[in-house]
């Protein structure tokens, strides 16, 4: 079996899950894994059993997105949103991570928080397990070389509240612009009343329009199932939205693993990987 340098991101949920996933596969040009023949023996703890330690039946599985090419193993766990820390800390609890892992990197959402204090709450959550975790302002987005590499990217752009939602509307516009307009028009024509008695949370009304362009898409479909199959991550959104360039540098760096001009992604020596 071939040896590769293994990865772990956290991140919050299934969405977040799903765009770095299209971002790896996208632009980074790794492979999917499918088969437990690919995958990397650090990951065998993070494959979920069926039923949980709950014994509860229809509790989603928190299986995570294994990706790799020839150098790089890569597993995107998300980790129930609040709780990703702790279940961190449980994957983690047995396992010589120090050495196992080349890089450890967390994508959360600012929400309605300064980036500064999501970094903070996953510096104060982290420090037993990793004590070089970020925690000034000046290292959001940047890499702490540690063993393993460390770093943390907090949605959309690491400076301005909001979600991943936030940075995907942007996505939608290059990438859909006519459906776009046609979706944040119905939205917008619910009024803060009526968003009020649905119960709204901040944000959610990006989540709506992407549902929205999604539902038109593949009827049916979610906002994670759209940002799998559909286009809002690829190569043109790159080329057009510095928020994705910005995040795919964060990975490059996280990674060491550096794209071409036409987002092939390339070795250490700059040689493309073939997969």
């Amino acid at each position: 079996m071939v040896t590769r340098d293994c990865v772990l991101i956290g991140v919050e949920g299934n969405h977040d899950q799903a765009f770095i996933a299209k971002i790896l596969k996208n632009i980074f040009r790794l492979t999917e894994c499918q088969n437990q023949i690919y995958l990397d023996s650090i990951w065998r703890k993070f494959i979920p059993t069926y039923p949980t330690q709950s014994g509860k039946l229809h509790l989603r599985l928190d299986m995570p997105s294994i990706l790799y090419n020839e150098v790089l193993s890569i597993a995107i766990y998300a980790g129930e949103g609040s709780k990703l820390i702790e279940n961190l800390q449980l994957k983690l609890s047995d396992i010589d991570y120090s050495n196992s892992l080349k890089a450890f990197g967390i994508v959360a959402d600012a929400d309605s928080n300064m980036p500064s204090s999501v970094v903070q709450r996953y510096r104060d959550g982290l420090k037993d397990l990793f004590p070089g975790f970020p925690s000034e302002t000046s290292c959001i987005g940047a890499i702490v070389d540690d063993k393993p590499r460390l770093g943390i990217f907090i949605l959309p752009d690491n400076s301005s509240n909001g979600v991943l939602d936030t940075m995907l509307c942007k996505c939608g516009d290059v990438a859909y612009p006519s459906l776009m307009p046609r979706a944040k028009e119905y939205i917008s024509k619910f009024s803060a009343d009526e968003v009020g008695l649905i119960g709204w949370k901040p944000f959610d009304r990006q989540k709506a329009i992407v549902a929205a362009v999604a539902s038109i898409l593949k009827p049916g479909g979610t906002n994670t199932a759209t940002l799998s199959n559909n286009d809002w991550v690829s190569q043109n959104t790159y080329n057009q939205i510095d928020e994705i360039k910005a995040f795919c540098t964060f990975l490059e760096n996280l990674l060491e693993l550096k794209l071409d001009k036409v987002g092939l992604g390339t070795d250490q020596g700059g040689q493309p990987i073939s997969i």
